[in-house]
């Protein structure tokens, strides 16, 4: 992973199902940002910054960039590590992603997203980082 200035990784485990396949039993590429959202949840989870500590700041944080390689195939049943890396976290989250096979550790996709802070009363984008933020990462930031 491209990631070797991150500031906090997490990583979790998924496995392709039958709902996330094409007829040809590969994951359909529409259905990869739903294991992208694993790792951002595991992510902010590791920070204590889920999405009830969100909505409770009073922020949200859409997503208004994503990039995804794939590079190899994911197929029905096949167990995945999905690994999220904090590359950023001043006026956005940049987020980098890894999703390897779990048996292998063979590399299968690499993505990145971007989102913003987003005053949940106002509906107006921050174009600075709310404090929350600078909180829940204050123990990486040291």
């Amino acid at each position: 992973m491209r990631t070797g200035k991150a500031i906090v990784r997490a990583t979790v485990e998924a496995k392709a199902q039958f709902f996330d396949v094409d007829p040809m039993s590969v994951v359909w590429h529409g259905n990869y940002p739903k294991f992208l959202e694993l790792g951002r949840v595991a992510l902010l989870n590791t920070i204590d910054y889920g999405y009830d500590a969100m909505v409770a700041s009073g922020y949200s944080w859409p997503i208004v960039d994503m990039g995804i390689k794939y590079i190899q195939p994911i197929r029905l049943h096949q167990a995945m590590e999905i690994e999220t890396a904090l590359l950023e976290w001043e006026n956005r989250l940049k987020l980098a992603f890894e999703i390897r096979d779990k048996a292998t550790g063979k590399r299968l996709t690499r993505a990145y997203s971007v989102q913003v802070a987003v005053d949940m009363a106002s509906e107006e984008m921050q174009w600075e980082t709310p404090p929350i933020l600078r909180e829940k990462l204050g123990r990486w930031l040291r």
